[in-house]
């Protein structure tokens, strides 16, 4: 398929929940290896929000510093979600790793950021 992209979109940015989380991170890699190089939306950024760990540490480690090499890439979860908690045994013995950064929440303290709280012009740039 080819990705249309409007000359005026200033960054890219893959998001989703649990089974989406997956989604994203799936379709960012198609999307990078379907851009141009020389594209300046050619490294989208990558925010996953109680995302399951998708890979082995050898596929994690092609799609961080090859296939979205210098994307951002994040991971925000917490321990109370119920399916990262029941799923994490699984994941060990399977040797499933984060593909990026993996922040812990904490869901019973929630920050809300705005605009005006940034301090560059891409948000994710500082992560």
């Amino acid at each position: 398929a080819r990705i249309k992209v409007e000359e005026d979109v200033a960054e890219i940015i893959f998001t989703g929940h649990s089974l989406g989380a997956a989604n994203a991170l799936l379709t960012s890699v198609h999307y990078r290896t379907s851009m141009s190089s020389s594209s300046s939306l050619s490294r989208p950024s990558i925010v996953t929000f109680g995302g399951p760990k998708l890979c082995n540490a050898i596929l994690a480690r092609f799609i961080r510093n090859d296939a979205l090499k210098d994307s951002t890439i994040l991971h925000l979860v917490h321990d109370k979600d119920p399916v990262l908690a029941n799923n994490q045994k699984l994941w060990n013995d399977l040797g499933f790793v984060d593909v990026g950064i993996e922040l812990q929440c904490d869901p019973n303290r929630p920050s809300v950021h705005t605009a005006a709280d940034e301090n560059s012009k891409y948000f994710f740039s500082s992560f």
